[in-house]
């Protein structure tokens, strides 16, 4: 039996995409930013930490290490980058810029989801990633002309459906790992 730790990676992407989201729909002036670091500071912590370790150890078969390791690597660093911007009180755009990059790398990857059948449920999945992406590619033209308000409200509407659609697979992760280890025991406790 392998040991993953998918359900809490995906619930802090739901996480840190609803953190996302209200902070483009608030939309916060420069003085009022600072508070959003230690949001921004923990998605980006837990998931850098699990994330490495996926990507180092490829504790799940396949591609799925690739799938879910490598884009919340990539994710957890732009999170982690904001949290220091924000705490810094400089401009969110640099973060945004680097995480357009992982906004494509989502994209593809979730189209690639589709076409390989990958997953329990490709669709969702794909879509998922697919609405990570352009949330991520629209972060930075959001934050750029911040005061084109439909463009930040449709980003942010964009992420939270996203966070919406990984909050159902995260959770239906660790309901489904409850059950797959309820009568896994470590090495260290077999006879």
């Amino acid at each position: 039996m392998f040991i993953d730790f998918l359900g809490v990676m995906l619930v802090n992407l739901t996480a840190g995409l609803a953190l996302l989201a209200h902070y483009l729909y608030i939309n916060p002036e420069p003085g009022a930013r600072r508070s959003w670091a230690a949001g921004f500071f923990a998605a980006g912590l837990l998931g850098f930490v699990t994330a490495f370790v996926m990507v180092i150890t490829w504790p799940l078969p396949g591609s799925y290490n690739l799938v879910f390791g490598e884009p919340a690597l990539f994710l957890s660093t732009a999170f982690l980058a904001a949290a220091v911007t924000l705490a810094f009180q400089w401009e969110p755009l640099i973060p945004a810029l680097y995480g357009v990059f992982g906004g494509i790398m989502a994209i593809v990857i979730g189209l690639r989801i589709w076409d390989l059948g990958l997953t329990k449920a490709p669709l969702l999945a794909g879509l998922g990633y697919v609405l990570v992406g352009l949330g991520g590619v629209l972060t930075a033209p959001a934050l750029q002309w911040r005061k084109i308000r439909w463009l930040t409200v449709v980003t942010a509407v964009i992420l939270g459906i996203a966070a919406l659609i990984w909050a159902v697979t995260g959770y239906e992760a660790v309901w489904g790992h409850i059950l797959d280890f309820a009568k896994y025991l470590p090495a260290t406790m077999h006879k």
